[in-house]
């Protein structure tokens, strides 16, 4: 009788994990369609499950106004949540979002900490980003801001802000 349990465990996962798979790709083809309000509900629940990608993506939406009004807060929440799991579209969107003064006060030194680590992520426009941040910065300003980030990055993106 003991030995079905584990077997019905990894049943159960499988189970959970096809149905967010098929979430995230239904609400990807939702958000190709422009059918963003549609993308945001089949994505909320993977997100909130944990799936960064998932995160990140609602975050931007939330900054855009795509599916649902524009609100800095809830953005910047979601993107948090990303990053904190090393998402570099998540990071690059918060150094966007402090370089341009959505949500945050413009603060180049935070946008120049965020782009650094998207770029060792492997964000494709985190250096040129990372440039422009640091044309608005001292030297000593952007030694700063690239030792938050590996420090950052060495804590696993935890206590970032």
């Amino acid at each position: 009788m003991r030995t079905w349990i584990p077997a019905a465990a990894a049943a159960l996962a499988l189970w959970a994990g096809a149905a967010h798979a098929g979430a995230w790709e239904d609400g990807y083809a939702d958000y190709q369609r422009k059918d963003y309000a549609a993308a945001v509900a089949k994505w909320r629940g993977v997100a909130q499950s944990g799936n960064r990608e998932a995160q990140s993506l609602l975050g931007i939406m939330y900054a855009f106004g795509q599916g649902v009004p524009q609100d800095y807060p809830q953005a910047i929440q979601w993107l948090r949540m990303a990053a904190a799991q090393g998402e570099p579209k998540a990071q690059f969107k918060l150094g966007s979002m402090y370089a341009n003064a959505q949500g945050f006060a413009r603060d180049h030194q935070r946008a120049a900490m965020w782009f650094t680590m998207a770029a060792e992520g492997g964000h494709p426009s985190a250096a040129k980003e990372l440039l422009k941040s640091a044309n608005e910065l001292s030297a000593s300003d952007l030694a700063t801001a690239k030792r938050l980030a590996q420090t950052c990055i060495k804590r696993a993106f935890q206590g970032c802000e």
